[in-house]
């Protein structure tokens, strides 16, 4: 009889715990909105977060204070890298008619002066386009748009060819309207370009096409004081420690483009990661496998803060990497590829109960902190969830400011990962790392080879 009172009690208690632990996660976390309470301190006091600007510094110093507040204990981590400082960059057209454009210079444009210069518009800036025509000395105008049956044509790629063509300098027509611009960078490897690149507004990227395409000459006085430096940058970590050596990386960027307040992109993700760490600290989570936070420096200009923490921490035995980019409502996780974790995932989520996070999927991608982990054979998870068209639509630009921020999907995220982090540390399934060949072989399964190429990331 004893023996049979035992086994029940070991077979209800997981899901007990785990039906306990999510309904005082979602009370917690829905009477308080840590994260959303957090991100609006940053965003009206620090603004926008370029790595190496004193918004960075500032926003670093409001989640400091905040975390040891709240019992964490936080840390800095620096890193070298290659650091971008935007200056008085401008785009001025002097024919047809004299006009300061609305327009961006993509990071790694440095020093540039060029007066006069003749432009020409070169299509979407394939090698057949500058092939066929005379860019040497011209400012190019790009298209961004790719045409059927074309691999899409990465920004990068464009200033390489034209560089090498001899072209002066390089204008992208962003898609979409209303005034935006959508900065980014000219390259990933944080190399000084030789020809500045800048952004423009669709509406006046569409009407210098119309005038090159009409044969009307079109000429351009065009300034830089951008510059690049080698610098010392930080990454901030926080931890709640665990019982074994192996942890759970849960990390998203907190650096953002300098033209709005970086609120969805990623202050969103930064405060779900902030939020994370509070509710497993408040409800006094005595996690099995270390769950290690990392705020990381550096995403938007090539990924510097988590390929520096990926090498730094290469021999560290971590068990997996939740990767906290722009989250929405989550429903659920990404498995990216690590089918191994597929099973262990599904039966965390299997007992949250009316939340519902059995929404799975197992799609790698790239471009965000969770790529050199996976590049190293970490398996890594992404959640799955939707943002709105309203927070979506000004990625990278003016717009992306604090009211578009949802507080209740920060919370709703926050609730989903604490509870995920929380059975992972505690699985018992045993630590597992991709081999390089099955890397190889995961980033071709997924069609991310050829990109990765691309835009020169391609890991082997």
């Amino acid at each position: 009889m004893q023996k049979m009172i035992l086994l029940l009690f070991l077979t209800i208690t997981p899901l007990t715990y785990s039906q306990t632990l999510i309904e005082k996660l979602t009370g917690t976390a829905f009477t308080t909105n840590y994260g959303y309470d957090f991100l609006r301190e940053v965003c009206d006091q620090a603004g926008g977060r370029m790595m190496g600007s004193p918004g960075m510094e500032k926003a670093l110093q409001i989640l400091e204070r905040r975390l040891e507040e709240n019992g964490i204990k936080p840390f800095r981590e620096y890193f070298t890298s290659p650091v971008w400082f935007r200056g008085n960059d401008e785009v001025v057209m002097k024919l047809p008619y004299e006009k300061k454009l609305r327009a961006y210079a993509l990071a790694w444009t440095s020093n540039a002066v060029l007066k006069n210069a003749a432009a020409v518009y070169v299509n979407s800036g394939y090698d057949e386009d500058l092939d066929t025509m005379d860019v040497r000395g011209k400012v190019i105008v790009v298209s961004q748009e790719t045409p059927p049956g074309k691999q899409e044509r990465l920004r990068g790629e464009v200033i390489r060819s034209a560089t090498a063509k001899g072209a002066a300098a390089c204008l992208f027509i962003n898609e979409s309207g209303n005034g935006k611009v959508l900065t980014g960078v000219g390259n990933f490897r944080g190399d000084a370009l030789k020809i500045p690149a800048f952004t423009l507004t669709n509406e006046e990227g569409l009407k210098l096409k119309r005038l090159l395409k009409d044969g009307i000459k079109v000429t351009f006085d065009i300034v830089s004081t951008s510059k690049v430096e080698t610098m010392q940058s930080p990454n901030l970590i926080a931890r709640i420690e665990g019982k074994r050596k192996e942890k759970i990386v849960i990390g998203g960027h907190f650096d953002s483009w300098d033209l709005g307040d970086g609120a969805v992109d990623n202050g969103q993700g930064s405060a779900v990661i902030y939020e994370v760490a509070l509710l497993l600290q408040k409800l006094g989570i005595k996690p099995e496998r270390t769950i290690e936070f990392v705020w990381f420096n550096g995403e938007e200009t090539g990924l510097w803060g988590s390929k520096k923490y990926a090498e730094a921490h290469r021999n560290d035995s971590i068990f997996a990497m939740i990767n906290l980019d722009m989250p929405g409502k989550v429903n659920g996780f990404n498995v990216m590829g690590f089918d191994t974790l597929s099973q262990t995932v599904k039966e965390i989520v299997a007992h949250s109960g009316s939340f519902d996070l059995s929404g799975y999927a197992s799609v790698a991608w790239t471009n965000s902190d969770h790529m050199y982990f996976m590049f190293a054979g970490i398996p890594v998870i992404t959640p799955r969830g939707g943002l709105t068209r309203e927070m979506t639509a000004h990625y990278h630009d003016f717009g992306d400011t604090f009211e578009k921020v949802d507080k209740d999907f920060i919370s709703h995220a926050a609730v989903a990962v604490a509870f995920l982090a929380e059975g992972l540390a505690r699985s018992t399934q045993p630590y597992y790392r991709m081999s390089p060949e099955d890397v190889k072989e995961l980033l071709k399964k997924h069609n991310l080879e050829k990109r990765l190429r691309s835009q020169e990331e391609y890991p082997f």
